[in-house]
């Protein structure tokens, strides 16, 4: 006969968790459409009055490298296109930041230790706010400029990083 002689101590009190995903998905929806909103709308701008009519809808190709115009939209389409990028991640810090400030009115941050086991709105606001910053951090590491990511976290207010710190993913 086996006995069960394990040291485990009184058993644990088990927890029933209430995950909000409405809240999770009001804050994403949020930072991922107010970040591309204002890019995409002078993206169409620009498409449907400036890059269709003088370079996308010209009789032959010989016509793009002879007239001013096609030829200097031929030339500076890759420059917009950073642009636009470039403007996408400053809405995304914009929205970011807007959501974090949200955040910090209904619940500020706090040192030490949040304990888990009781419900309470400063851990709430806090799985909030890293829920928000974490499609910033990976819109910026895994970008074509992760030199804006501290830019990012700076602007947004979510911590201070100094000149000449490194990220690095794991």
């Amino acid at each position: 006969m086996i006995e069960d002689t394990s040291d485990s101590g009184p058993e644990l009190r088990k927890e029933i968790v209430q995950f909000q995903y409405q809240k999770y998905m009001a804050f994403f929806f949020f930072i991922y459409v107010g970040s591309y909103l204002a890019p995409v709308i002078a993206l169409m701008f620009y498409l449907f009055l400036i890059l269709k009519p003088l370079f996308l809808e010209v009789e032959s190709f010989i016509v793009i490298l002879t007239n001013l115009d096609s030829l200097i939209i031929f030339l500076t389409l890759p420059l917009v296109i950073i642009v636009f990028y470039l403007t996408h991640l400053f809405f995304l810090g914009v929205f970011t930041r807007i959501s974090w400030r949200f955040t910090e009115k209904r619940s500020p941050s706090k040192d030490g230790i949040i304990p888990r086991n009781i419900a309470s709105k400063t851990a709430d606001y806090y799985h909030y706010r890293s829920f928000m910053i974490k499609y910033g951090k990976n819109v910026f590491m895994k970008g074509i400029f992760p030199w804006l990511a501290n830019w990012f976290f700076n602007f947004v207010g979510a911590s201070v990083i100094k000149k000449g710190t490194t990220f690095e993913e794991s």
